[in-house]
């Protein structure tokens, strides 16, 4: 969550300077320099490919709901056929999407409605969008990668999810969260790029490729389609969500990339009762996902062993101590700013529950680990209804406010504040300095370039 806040600070510096690339507010008012931030982009630096396309940010909130009583999957059973109802899924998301005259941007996209997520201009690259996510270890794609491998992920909304985006930020001076959630048949649909090439990931041979300004200067990197995660909102999920995974896979029959990616996973609880005693001692294995045992054997042999922590359904580039669900649970508005370096950003990281840094350490593994329903991860707050994208751009939007218009910061919220107080510093819910897992993030903003890994082999995330 750090890195996040870090970009916030070095972006949200000033209300009379206008980023680059950004459009200039019409006038001096708040409401202008809210919908300027809310229309830009991408601020980040461009070096090379200067007169190629850029990255447009694409708003198609639609006014009225959508019908939703023909959406392909609806006909399938995920619990009887997980792999279908997944693959139903990725095939409603690239039927247009996916065409090469198309190529992802979303905005030429004349027969469907898709959107972007607001306020994550800081983050975004300039060429594609991407964003930053975990670095992935050595070996931890395959036994030959010998090197850190960096990733990036681009994520969009089919029109359902849309309309709930457009009841957020109808006013982009004025983000409505009180009492909301995704409609039924909401899909968010990721693309993850890794740096790895075929050399030392051989799966990887003939998959997308894309160039982004992926480096701290703009320059250019050449990535490939790793991974595609899904996500959809289903009443028939215990927790009202699906959500799946995805693996690029060379030797897998097909004419596109998109017909050789190869399904991971799908979960839709977290295990709550999964710990290292029941795993190990028990033999207990989950139950509220469904792993592929084919891509499970490809990954079993390598140091992360399991794609998500004791076997539970998670990505490739994901933290192996984590789960899909169980992280994206975690979105939430604290109808406040929590500022970076400060006391109540201290108090937020102990109140909300994160990825434990002991696999061992039972009350970490229940505290993190948990079935929430339709409830926030902390009481007294409102839940964002596990989309982290919503969860990070009204974050963005309240340390803007409350940085640069500190007087608006009590007006621009339909939720009360979180009355965070200040606990005694001896009682810091820190990470034990002996800690034998590297912490990881799995969170969407990732890690930057220059906090990438050091030789000790812990990430600075935090």
């Amino acid at each position: 969550m750090k890195i996040l806040f870090f970009f916030l600070a070095l972006f949200f510096s000033s209300t009379s300077t206008a980023l680059a690339d950004c459009p200039a507010p019409a006038d001096s008012s708040f409401a202008a320099a809210a919908k300027a931030k809310f229309d830009c982009s991408s601020s980040l630096p461009l070096k090379g490919h200067e007169t190629d396309r850029k990255f447009q940010v694409h708003y198609n909130f639609p006014k009225t709901l959508p019908d939703t009583s023909k959406l392909p999957w609806l006909a399938i059973n995920p619990d009887q056929d997980p792999a279908g109802y997944m693959k139903a899924i990725l095939a409603y998301v690239t039927k247009v999407n996916a065409r090469p005259e198309i190529d992802w941007r979303i905005e030429d996209n004349k027969q469907e409605h898709w959107c972007d997520a607001p306020w994550f201009f800081m983050l975004r690259e300039p060429l594609r969008g991407m964003t930053t996510e975990r670095w992935s270890r050595p070996k931890e794609l395959h036994t030959l990668q010998t090197g850190w491998e960096r990733n990036f992920a681009v994520g969009i909304y089919n029109d359902v999810a849309c309309y709930g985006f457009g009841q957020i930020w109808e006013n982009p001076a004025f983000p409505k969260t009180r009492g909301f959630a995704f409609t039924e048949g909401a899909v968010s649909a990721k693309m993850l790029f890794t740096s790895a090439t075929p050399s030392s990931v051989p799966y990887l041979a003939g998959s997308k490729e894309w160039d982004i300004a992926g480096k701290k200067d703009g320059g250019t990197m050449t990535m490939r389609l790793l991974q595609l995660d899904i996500s959809v909102k289903d009443k028939r999920s215990p927790n009202g969500w699906f959500f799946g995974t995805f693996v690029y896979n060379a030797m897998q029959p097909g004419n596109t990339p998109y017909e050789r990616l190869v399904p991971v996973g799908l979960i839709w609880g977290s295990d709550p009762a999964l710990n290292a005693d029941a795993y190990l001692s028990k033999a207990m294995t989950p139950t509220e996902s469904w792993v592929n045992p084919d891509v499970v054997a490809q990954f079993y042999a390598l140091p992360r062993q399991h794609l998500g922590l004791f076997g539970r359904a998670n990505g490739p580039v994901d933290n192996p101590q984590s789960a899909c669900i169980t992280c994206h649970q975690r979105a939430l508005d604290w109808g406040t700013a929590v500022l970076p370096d400060t006391w109540q950003e201290t108090e937020a990281e102990k109140l909300l529950p994160d990825v434990p840094s002991d696999p061992y350490d039972d009350k970490a593994i229940a505290a993190y680990f948990r079935n929430i329903g339709t409830n926030s991860p902390v009481a007294d707050t409102q839940s964002l209804d596990y989309v982290l994208q919503v969860s990070k751009g009204i974050a963005a939007f309240r340390n803007w406010v409350a940085t640069d218009f500190p007087d608006h910061a009590a007006s621009t919220t339909d939720v009360p504040p979180y009355p965070f107080k200040q606990s005694d510093p001896d009682t810091c819910a820190c990470a034990p300095t002996n800690a034998k897992a590297v912490t990881i993030d799995n969170t969407v903003e990732g890690i930057s370039e220059e906090n990438g890994p050091d030789p000790t082999g812990r990430l600075f995330l935090r």
